[in-house]
């Protein structure tokens, strides 16, 4: 059996729940089915990390739309480009210190302006073509920035959509604590239901992770199932029961709204005005600007970047969780308790 999955979200290498998901699916049933990849790369990195993709799962089958220029002329010209920012945010730096971070607004996140995603006619093209091509009878998509493509797809085609995030349910969510105006938040929370809806009928089956995510959408889909979710063998480290702690440890990246949200709340209410009782470091794994960085600058709170395992650094841990808003799994949770690490959680942070 052949399945075509169809995913804009980079699943390797594993730095979030959505990719360790999608990995772990294609790894357990590489046996079973047949899988192809089809999607869309938009620089340089994300065509380097479909190749590191390739060569964990020499199986899987990829086509990719590059949409982004490597001429020669567009790159040196991009190089220029980033010397002169750089250069233009030295220049601002050594006038005053900034503190320009992401949006923090969660109802404002850029992420949400557009609730349906645009797709080049090349994509749409190569989609098709692949479709004809492997002979195609059961397509996935995953993640809401595809879930508009069944409408692309011959309507013979089996279609099964992962919900790993109701959009409008994260709307709603962040709406309470929003400052945007009653009538706007009405407008974006209920144009994007709809239109996720519309698009969730056309579907022959979808996932869910939770029984409160298949309540809100049993009406408007043919067939929902609440799909279990485990953590792999090789992300259960041998780690013992800790009797004694050394650090507590974050794990997410500023990209995701939340995280910024949850982890600025934390330090600003908990950590730093408690920071001379609390006697461990504060260890934080994950992408995060200069900006941020230089804001808590203090040898007892470090980032780390990206790490390649958490082995290492769940070793006598507690792990924090300060997530104040949001939806969709915890899986960063799920991973550490498998794991016999402590989670420090708020109580939203622990739904899901």
């Amino acid at each position: 059996k052949k399945i075509l999955l169809v995913t804009l979200n980079s699943f390797y290498p594993l730095h979030h729940g959505g990719a360790l998901a999608q990995y772990y699916f294609i790894d357990g049933l590489k046996d079973e089915y047949e899988f192809v990849l089809c999607t869309e790369i938009y620089n340089e990195q994300d065509l380097k990390n479909i190749h590191l993709l390739q060569e964990k799962l020499p199986n899987l089958k990829v086509y990719y739309n590059k949409n982004y220029s490597d001429s020669p002329i567009e790159k040196t010209l991009r190089k220029q480009v980033k010397k002169y920012l750089l250069k233009l945010i030295n220049s601002f730096k050594n006038k005053k210190k900034t503190n320009e971070l992401p949006c923090e607004d969660d109802f404002l996140d850029p992420y949400f302006k557009d609730i349906n995603p645009k797709y080049s006619e090349d994509f749409i093209t190569l989609l098709n073509k692949v479709v004809l091509e492997e002979n195609i009878q059961l397509v996935q998509f995953d993640f809401y920035d595809t879930i508009d493509l069944c409408f692309s797809l011959p309507k013979d085609l089996v279609k099964i959509f992962v919900h790993h995030e109701l959009r409008f349910k994260r709307l709603e969510l962040a709406s309470k604590k929003s400052e945007v105006s009653a009538v706007y938040k009405q407008y974006l929370i209920k144009k994007t239901e709809a239109f996720e809806r519309a698009c969730l009928r056309e579907m022959d089956y979808v996932l869910v992770f939770n029984e409160e995510d298949k309540k809100l959408l049993a009406s408007d889909c043919q067939q929902i199932i609440v799909s279990p979710f485990a953590i792999p063998e090789e992300l259960i480290f041998s780690i013992d029961f800790s009797t004694e702690f050394h650090q507590l440890l974050f794990v997410g990246g500023e990209g995701h709204t939340p995280n910024l949200l949850g982890l600025r709340w934390f330090l600003d209410n908990i950590y730093m005005p408690n920071i001379d009782k609390i006697s461990y470091p504060l260890h934080i794994i994950g992408q995060w600007s200069e900006a941020f960085k230089e804001e808590y600058k203090h040898n007892k709170i470090v980032f780390l970047g990206y790490v390649d395992s958490l082995e290492k650094h769940f070793s006598q841990a507690i792990f924090v969780n300060p997530i104040l808003t949001g939806a969709g799994l915890r899986t960063k949770v799920l991973h550490a308790m498998v794991n016999k690490i402590p989670v420090l959680s708020t109580s939203f942070g622990a739904e899901g």
